[in-house]
């Protein structure tokens, strides 16, 4: 949250360099960030001649370099947002060249020769904003040249603590707060993108209009389980050696209609990190580097972590090993999912 706040205590200055790259998985902060410039470069002035949304997968280099050099209407700022550009992804086929000699940058750097010229001498009168969701490639040359000129800003996933502080700050402006285990619980089923967690609380606030106190039962009632919950629980419950709640989790996704076969990769998937975690930690890796060491999120990590100490390193693989059978006995038809499923999971707790 605090590269948000120093962003638009920056705006708030009058501090705003001519181009900007927004980039990372939270949305709803980076269309925020958008709308902000918006409101503060355009108030007062004729918002809709000096103001230009593109989108990046349509627009070619040199057109964004075009609308980028025009002159505000009358007076003030222009306003050039790109949304989802292609040519700062990474991987083949994008058309964004890199610093690196090689490969087929003439190509791709001809393609952004008037973007990058562009940038070389942005206007001040213009803010040129590039947003995307998409992992970026730092050794694009349009990216160097945005750090060059402007400003890069990360919009990562709020921690839980942050979260959690964030979660109650709506609902006190909404005029109610949340009761114990109310905001773990709607975390755990809404997940870290703020997108998802204001469409939930406009729910909630729906649903206990006129109460002050927000229940994790009234979280149940109104907001869905996501999968990877489930598969949590499911997990969960083997390590408990509770097997009738872990198969009271199977019949749920059953019921929410998810592919057996897709169950099975989940299971899978979840007791492979877990094997992962459980072998970083017993290698001396500090918690802190294990979600980048494994690409995965630190609140997954720390999940994940804290149910490593409901198992041992052989009972993982054993796991492990028995779900890849079942999933290829599945497949070919020599087993139903469930009835095998069933029988793994109460041979599992029976240990």
């Amino acid at each position: 949250m605090e590269y948000f706040i120093e962003l638009l205590n920056s705006l708030k200055r009058g501090v705003i360099a001519p181009v900007y790259l927004f980039h990372g998985e939270e949305a709803y902060l980076r269309e925020q960030a958008v709308l902000r410039f918006k409101e503060y470069l355009l108030e007062g002035g004729p918002s809709e001649f000096n103001f230009d949304l593109i989108e990046g997968e349509q627009a070619t280099p040199a057109e964004i370099a075009a609308k980028a050099e025009m002159p505000p209407f009358i007076a003030g700022k222009r306003l050039v947002v790109i949304r989802n550009p292609a040519f700062f992804k990474a991987g083949k086929g994008s058309s964004g060249g890199r610093a690196e000699e090689g490969g087929d940058e003439p190509v791709s750097k001809g393609k952004e020769a008037a973007l990058l010229d562009y940038l070389k001498r942005p206007l001040a009168s213009t803010c040129l904003i590039f947003t995307t969701g998409e992992p970026v490639d730092k050794r694009r040359r349009l990216y160097q040249a945005v750090k060059k000129s402007g400003r890069v800003v990360e919009f990562a996933f709020l921690n839980r603590r942050e979260l959690t502080r964030w979660l109650a700050q709506r609902a006190r402006a909404a005029g109610t707060k949340f009761g114990p285990g109310a905001t773990e619980l709607l975390l755990d089923v809404a997940g870290p993108a703020l997108l998802n967690l204001v469409a939930e609380l406009e729910k909630l606030f729906c649903y206990t209009a006129g109460r002050e106190l927000i229940t994790p039962e009234d979280v149940r009632m109104v907001c869905p389980s996501r999968v990877e919950e489930n598969i949590f629980a499911i997990v969960d419950a083997v390590g408990e050696r509770n097997c009738r709640k872990a198969l009271t989790g199977i019949k749920d996704l059953l019921a929410a209609k998810e592919p057996p076969l897709r169950i099975l990769a989940m299971l899978s998937r979840q007791f492979r990190l877990l094997l992962q975690v459980h072998t970083l930690q017993g290698q001396g890796f500090p918690p802190a580097e294990i979600p980048a060491r494994l690409k995965i999120h630190p609140y997954v990590a720390q999940k994940i972590g804290n149910q490593c100490r409901r198992f041992n390193r052989s009972f993982l693989i054993c796991v492990f090993e028995s779900l890849s059978e079942l999933d290829l006995t599945v497949k070919t038809g020599r087993q139903e999912f469930y009835p095998a499923l069933e029988k793994l999971l109460l041979e599992l707790c029976a240990n």
